[in-house]
C-alpha cells in the first residue's frame, strides 16, 4: 500500500503588541528558523520511516507504506506521529494520502477534515475544486491561469496539455500528475548524522528542573529517530543545561543518564529523566539545553519464539532498577556480591548494582553442602552457656545437626578464626545458627543466623 504523510509548518502568527519589520533581512531569518524546525522534525521522524525528505523548506514527507504493519494501521501511525510532535512541542499540520504531493497540498489546508484520505479516488476527488495555487510550480502563472478562466485543479487538467507546456514550465504538469498519482515524485532522503550531539535553545529563561522535562522531549524525540536510523541503542546520555552569559556565568550543568540495558523507545527515556530532574538542583536559570551520546551498541536481536524468553523478564527488571536508581540515587540501590572468603559475615558484601557486574570477578570459594539460614545477623551475638548449650531467650538450645568446622581468617586483623557451627532448635520450634568458639579457655557459643 502507497501511503504519505506530510507535515506542514505553518509560519507563527506575528504579535500584534509589537512592531514586525518587514526586512528581506527578517524574512530570511524566518525562512532560516522553519527550516531549522524542518530539520530537527525529520531526524525525530526517523522512527517511522527511513524514508523521510525535506520538501519546500517548510515541510517534511514521509513514505509510510512499509511500516503500516509495524504501527498496526495508517490511523494509529497518525496518533503515534501526533504524539511525537506534542513531545518536541512542535506545531506542524498533518497531512495523509497515496501521493507525496498530494498529502502535501491536504496540509496545507485550513479544513482539518480534508487534510487525510487512504483511497486515491478519494485524493482525487478532494483535488479537483482546489485552487491551481496549491501546486508550487503554478505560482509564477497565476495571473496567467486566472485570465483563462482557470482557477481550480480540475480546470487545469482539461487544458490541452501539449499547449500548457509550451506556455508555462513543465514542472507544471509534472506536479499535477504527481497529486493525481500519474507519475511518481523522487526525493533525496533525509540522511542522519554520523554522531548525535543536538542543542536547543529556548525562547524563556527557565528556573525550575522539572519544567525542563517538556524541552528535553524534543532533544529525545530526535535521539530515537538518530538510533531508529542508526539501528543502535543507547546506554548513557550526558544533558548539558547551558545558564545565562556575560559577568555572572556559570558552567552548564550537567546530567548524565545510565541505562542498565540499550533503549531506543522514548517512553523508557523519559521514566528515567523525569525522576533525575526531579531531584536536580539548577544554580542559574537555563537558556538552553544540549544532548549528547556517550556510549552505543547494538540493538539485542528480536525474538521469533512463540513464548515470552527470560531476558525479555530480565530487561524489565534492569528498568525498574534504572528508575529506581534515578529516583533513590545510585548508592541506595544494591545488590548482593559474592567474595572469596570461607567467613561469612565476609563472604558478601553490598554494591551497587550498576559497579557489581564489573567487580564479580573475584570467584567465591566452594563451600560444603550444609543448610544455610537465610537471615544472617550483622554481628553475632553471644549466647549465655549453661552445662556446655548454649541458651537463647531462657530456653537451652538442643544441636540437631553439626559440626560444619571453619578454620580461617589467619591473614586478617581479625585473627585466626576456629569455628563449629550447628543448626539449634528451640523449645518452641524455632532454629537458629550457632557456632562454638574452638581453643578457648572457656566454652563460647554465639548466633549468627536465623532460619525462615
Amino acid at each position: 500500500m502507497s501511503l504519505w504523510i506530510s507535515l506542514y509548518l505553518p509560519a507563527p502568527k506575528p504579535n500584534t503588541d509589537t512592531p514586525q519589520p518587514s526586512t528581506k533581512e527578517s524574512m530570511a531569518a524566518l525562512v532560516q528558523t522553519r527550516r531549522q524546525a524542518a530539520q530537527c522534525l525529520a531526524l525525530g521522524m526517523l522512527q517511522y520511516t527511513p524514508n523521510v525528505a525535506l520538501y519546500q523548506d517548510n515541510a517534511i514527507v514521509l513514505d509510510v507504506g512499509a511500516s503500516l504493519s509495524l504501527f498496526r494501521g495508517p490511523r494509529a501511525m497518525l496518533r503515534h506521529l501526533h504524539q511525537t510532535l506534542q513531545n518536541m512541542k512542535i506545531h506542524a499540520c498533518s497531512g495523509m494520502a497515496p501521493t507525496a504531493l498530494g498529502s502535501w497540498i491536504l496540509a496545507i489546508q485550513a479544513r482539518h477534515v480534508w487534510r487525510h484520505c487512504l483511497r486515491l479516488e478519494t485524493l482525487q476527488r478532494r483535488l479537483q475544486t482546489l485552487p491551481v495555487q496549491v501546486l508550487p510550480a503554478a505560482l509564477p502563472y497565476a495571473q496567467w491561469l486566472d485570465g483563462l478562466a482557470c482557477h481550480t485543479l480540475a480546470q487545469l487538467r482539461r487544458l490541452p496539455r501539449a499547449g500548457l507546456q509550451q506556455r508555462s514550465n513543465p514542472q507544471l504538469l509534472q506536479e499535477l500528475d504527481a497529486a493525481y498519482g500519474d507519475a511518481l515524485q523522487h526525493f533525496n532522503w533525509f540522511q542522519a548524522p554520523c554522531t548525535f550531539a543536538q542543542r536547543h535553545d529556548l525562547d524563556e529563561r527557565l528556573e525550575h528542573s522539572h519544567a525542563l522535562l517538556a524541552y528535553a522531549g524534543r532533544l529525545i524525540e530526535q535521539l530515537c529517530g538518530w538510533l531508529q536510523a542508526q539501528q543502535k541503542a543507547a546506554r548513557m546520555l550526558e544533558f548539558h543545561f547551558h545558564h545565562e552569559k556575560g559577568r555572572h556565568a556559570q558552567a552548564p550543568t550537567s546530567l548524565f543518564l545510565h541505562f542498565s540495558d540499550p533503549v531506543w523507545i522514548p517512553g523508557d527515556f523519559y521514566s528515567v529523566l523525569k525522576e533525575q530532574l526531579d531531584a536536580l538542583h539548577l544554580p542559574a536559570g537555563v537558556i538552553a539545553l544540549e544532548l549528547f551520546v556517550n556510549e552505543v551498541s547494538d540493538r539485542p536481536a528480536l525474538s521469533a519464539s512463540l513464548f515470552p524468553e527470560p531476558a525479555q523478564w530480565l530487561r524489565q527488571e534492569h528498568r525498574l532498577l534504572d528508575l529506581l536508581r534515578a529516583r533513590l540515587g545510585p548508592d541506595a540501590v544494591l545488590q548482593a556480591q559474592p567474595v572469596a572468603d570461607y567467613r561469612p559475615e565476609f563472604a558478601n558484601h553490598w554494591a551497587p548494582v550498576t559497579d557489581a557486574p564489573a567487580q564479580s570477578s573475584c570467584i567465591p570459594p566452594l563451600l560444603p553442602e550444609q543448610t544455610r539460614p537465610f537471615w544472617l545477623l550483622p554481628t553475632a551475638v553471644a549466647l549465655q552457656t549453661v552445662n556446655n548449650r548454649p541458651v537463647y531467650l531462657g530456653s537451652p538450645l538442643r544441636l540437631v545437626q553439626g559440626p560444619e568446622r571453619l578454620e580461617t581468617g589467619w591473614w586478617g586483623d581479625a585473627g585466626h578464626e576456629r569455628r563449629d557451627y550447628f543448626i539449634a532448635q528451640h523449645q518452641h520450634g524455632n532454629y537458629y545458627w550457632v557456632y562454638r568458639q574452638r581453643e578457648t579457655p572457656a566454652p563460647s557459643w554465639f548466633l549468627h543466623g536465623l532460619f525462615a
